[in-house]
């Protein structure tokens, strides 16, 4: 592969890393604003139904933060496969 090819998809790796950077970033703003709520609602007595859904939304972010893990170990097996070929 190419010099060029490989900075690339070099290139292709960085951005992708950035991307997922800030998916995880907003993932733990949600998983913070859903503490914040769970820890004020519990406080004062939160109802069946805060709950279900503060632990409705919790899944979601995990599922998101699944999918980012996922994006970042493609990003580095890509960083990987160029380092190796950069030698």
């Amino acid at each position: 592969m190419s010099k060029e090819a490989s900075g690339t998809q070099l290139d292709k790796a960085l951005t992708k890393n950035k991307e997922v950077t800030e998916e995880v970033a907003r993932a733990a703003d949600d998983l913070a604003v859903v503490h914040a709520v769970l820890d004020t609602k519990i406080t004062h007595g939160a109802s069946e139904s805060d709950v279900e859904r503060a632990v409705a939304e919790t899944k979601k972010v995990e599922e998101r933060l699944s999918e980012s893990a996922e994006k970042l170990e493609q990003v580095n097996e890509t960083l990987e496969r160029e380092v190796r070929r950069a030698r």
